[in-house]
């Protein structure tokens, strides 16, 4: 860390004005002594500083979340448990609360977006809907995301924020075998 140079006049200056005591303080200038002081238990009992509130959960205003699997069986998902899904579902979850930035995600094990379109419906409350492109590779595990479409909290439209909700899933099945190993070409000799 550097230091500013302060000229020794200045030093000098300081330090005779600090001798001379407060009778050779500037006209109109507070005495030292007698400013007012906080108290130990002034200090002790003032009001913290306001600390934030952690936003409330989407769970809060999550009213239901389901895999439709292929037949219309519909299987409940809920955060924190997984739940074993056909690889062939598609997903629907309504809100108790109109949310116009609400979105549904899928995303895989390494956190990548599964491809599906996706649909919100708002009335007096929200309805998203998710279709994967293709069926889910059986055997793996996904998680299905609510969140904002905006950032990570979604907000109701009187702008309350709501933090995101995952729910984890299973796709039924075997996972598909590896694929082979490439045999190594060998290298032509000349």
């Amino acid at each position: 860390m550097r230091r500013a140079a302060i000229p020794i006049a200045a030093c000098v200056a300081a330090l005779a004005a600090c001798e001379r005591g407060p009778a050779s303080a500037p006209a109109g200038a507070p005495d030292p002594t007698s400013m007012p002081t906080a108290s130990p238990t002034a200090i002790a009992t003032s009001t913290p500083a306001p600390v934030p509130t952690p936003r409330t959960p989407a769970t809060a205003i999550l009213r239901a979340a389901v895999a439709v699997e292929p037949g219309a069986a519909r299987v409940p998902l809920a955060p924190g448990a997984e739940s074993v899904v056909d690889p062939a579902a598609t997903f629907e979850v309504e809100l108790s609360a109109r949310s116009p930035d609400a979105r549904l995600v899928l995303v895989d094990a390494r956190e990548d977006h599964v491809p599906a379109t996706s649909t919100r419906e708002l009335a007096a409350g929200t309805r998203l809907t998710l279709t994967p492109s293709a069926p889910l590779v059986p055997g793996s595990r996904y998680a299905l995301r609510l969140d904002g479409a905006v950032d990570r909290e979604l907000h109701d439209e009187a702008g309350r924020g709501y933090g995101p909700v995952t729910l984890p899933l299973l796709a039924a099945g075997s996972p598909p075998p590896p694929e082979p190993k490439k045999p190594a070409r060998k290298k032509n000799r000349r």
